[in-house]
């Protein structure tokens, strides 16, 4: 993650520079660094954030130039053992070949250690340069203390891109300060260049880049760096610093439970290798909030998650998150949608959490749905939208949408033609609707329709109309073919009854409104008591444990269920009362016994 970005930087601060005194590249050094850091803050502010590109988490914190720049200068200056980068080694060859081996050692143990935490750089001179990022282990919110003076105050509210994590806190007239939860905070870069002296006599020339701490507070980790080595000289040291900032850096920054970066005043600096926070507070924070939010939901697409529609678990990466918060696998989610697409019920595509009714948005419906589907769904939701428009009609010659006004007049955008909205029939002012039947009279007169073709038409709308009632809710028309009164409507999915048209929510309305009519009930029963008789008979003939031939493929096969028989050579499963194969579980559950298995056993 770290190595591409780190490495660009570097391959092109490499390069050759047109004045290499120390001077001129500290000068240098703090001016790219100042106008980069800048740049990659502004960078980092500007994302969303909702699906923004999380793999160059650490590029804005990296300082991978300046770090450079200032260990040239301290190896150009050696002022402990007299070298420069190009000069010759003065010390015996046998001791700088047995640093170097110690050293390429030492290299390999730190890579297996830290991975791809540790960035191997291109040798400078022939020293070995590299980087290692360190990582702080929260195990709660790490809360950041931010003192700002009075002069800031009023750039305050809008440099935290979230308030609500933000509490202010008067600490006096000329100073105040806000505290903001962070779940995980910017890396912390140890950047080590090795002379040729390394261990058995000099320690790693190095820097430390925090780019969101206070100059005193890096300067203070330099100088550890300092006493661990004083302390370990002449061994191998790079680990004992890496482990040491890991573990306990952290100490010299908390303050009453909180880290505490200071104001922004200006500061002489005490450790040239020490990189700190060049920029204002006001840009920093947002920087680190940004980051911590990204690097959460990196975190996410890297775990284990279980979904609660197919109980698999997989990466975050196969998750679809939802504005509810709930989340759900890929494949689940685009079958949920797909299938309600295809069907129509619109109003299904909601989150499948039985106890959350949260509407898929449609940037999620893009995603999930292929282009056919998502045109579908399209023209679908632009339909169900006119259609709940009271206002909205639609032409009875070319079905165009059209808007009616108060008088019930529609004029056709297309075809210009001009209708009443109620009864579809051309525009005819001061004179009220024909009905059907009066309809079908005029065609008769105009020798359009015979006498019998218009008893015929009148006992088809009598019919058509005889099992039909309004959803209460959208006004759409609903036929009713078989089954209970319990009635949901396709368009809108309010659940009505048939018998009084009232909408409802469960079974509870049916204590006082009949749930099945009586002579429905009584045909069900006689139907139901036919076919047990028969099936019992059958079941004597052919007891549990029997063999018995696949209604399909006619194959022996062994009947271990009462209600269905498994064939193993057609792998399918038949239904033992109306001989059909029911190949679905979930159908499976409800089928024998069942309206449809009652008609195909008679049949």
């Amino acid at each position: 993650m770290a190595t591409a970005s780190v490495g660009a930087t570097t391959s092109r601060a490499l390069e050759p520079q047109s004045d290499p005194s120390p001077k001129f590249l500290s000068e240098a050094s703090s001016s790219s660094s100042s106008r980069t850091a800048e740049a990659e803050a502004r960078q980092v502010w500007c994302h969303d954030g909702a699906d923004a590109d999380v793999l160059d988490l650490d590029s804005p914190w990296v300082a991978a130039a300046e770090a450079e720049l200032r260990l040239e200068e301290a190896a150009m200056d050696g002022a402990a053992a007299g070298l420069r980068l190009h000069a010759r080694d003065e010390a015996d060859e046998d001791e700088i070949r047995n640093n170097q081996e110690r050293q390429d050692d030492e290299l390999m143990a730190l890579e297996a250690i830290y991975g791809d935490d540790l960035v191997e750089l291109e040798n400078k001179g022939g020293l070995r340069y590299f980087q290692i990022f360190i990582r702080y282990d929260l195990h709660d919110d790490a809360e950041v203390c931010a003192k700002l003076s009075s002069a800031n105050k009023k750039t305050k509210c809008g440099a935290c891109p979230d308030d609500d994590a933000t509490k202010e806190h008067n600490v006096g007239s000329d100073e105040f300060s806000y505290t903001c939860n962070f779940e995980y905070l910017p890396p912390l870069i140890l950047t080590c260049l090795f002379p040729k002296s390394y261990p058995s006599k000099e320690p790693p020339y190095f820097t430390v880049t925090s780019k969101w701490m206070d100059e005193p507070n890096v300067s203070q980790l330099c100088e550890m760096l300092d006493t661990i080595w004083a302390e370990l000289t002449g061994q191998e040291v790079v680990y004992q610093w890496v482990e040491w900032i890991h573990n306990s850096s952290l100490l010299h920054l908390w303050f009453d439970g909180k880290i505490m970066l200071g104001q922004d005043t200006p500061t002489y600096r005490r450790d040239r290798r020490a990189i700190s926070r060049s920029l204002s507070l006001e840009s920093t924070i947002p920087s680190m909030l940004t980051y911590s939010s990204k690097k959460h939901y990196q975190a996410f697409l890297d775990d284990l998650h279980t979904c609660m529609i197919c109980l698999n678990q997989t990466k975050g990466s196969n998750f679809i998150k939802l504005p509810c918060h709930h989340l759900f696998c890929m494949k689940c989610m685009e079958t949920l949608c797909s299938m309600h697409v295809k069907e129509g019920t619109l109003f299904q595509l909601v989150c499948p959490d039985a106890k959350c009714n949260t509407s898929i948005p449609h940037y999620l419906l893009k995603r999930l749905l292929n282009e056919e589907e998502f045109e579908r769904w399209d023209r679908l939701a632009l339909e169900k939208a006119l259609d709940s428009m009271a206002d909205v009609v639609y032409c009875p010659k070319c079905v165009i949408a059209c808007v009616e006004d108060e008088d019930n007049t529609a004029q056709c955008p297309q075809c210009s033609f001009t209708f009443c909205g109620f009864c579809k029939e051309l525009w005819h002012p001061g004179k009220q609707c024909l009905n059907p039947e009066q309809k079908l009279q005029r065609r008769k007169a105009s020798g359009r329709m015979t006498e019998k073709e218009v008893a015929q038409e009148l006992l088809n709308i009598k019919e058509l109309y005889k099992d039909v009632r309004l959803c209460p809710n959208c006004r759409i028309a609903i036929a009713k073919s078989e089954g209970c009164n319990k009635m949901v409507c396709s368009n809108c999915g309010q659940f009505f009854c048939f018998r009084c048209g009232k909408a409802i929510a469960g079974y509870d309305h049916f204590r006082n409104c009949r749930l099945f009519e009586a002579r429905d009930t009584a045909e069900w029963e006689r139907e139901m008591d036919q076919l047990q008789f028969g099936n019992q008979m059958r079941n004597m003939l052919k007891p549990l444990g029997a063999v018995v031939r696949c209604p399909r493929c006619r194959e022996k096969t062994f009947k271990d269920d009462e209600k269905f028989v498994f064939c193993w050579a057609c792998r399918a499963s038949i239904c033992t009362l109306c001989k059909q194969t029911v190949e679905d579980k979930r159908l499976k559950r409800g089928h024998w016994g069942s309206p449809d298995c009652v008609r195909l056993a008679e049949s």
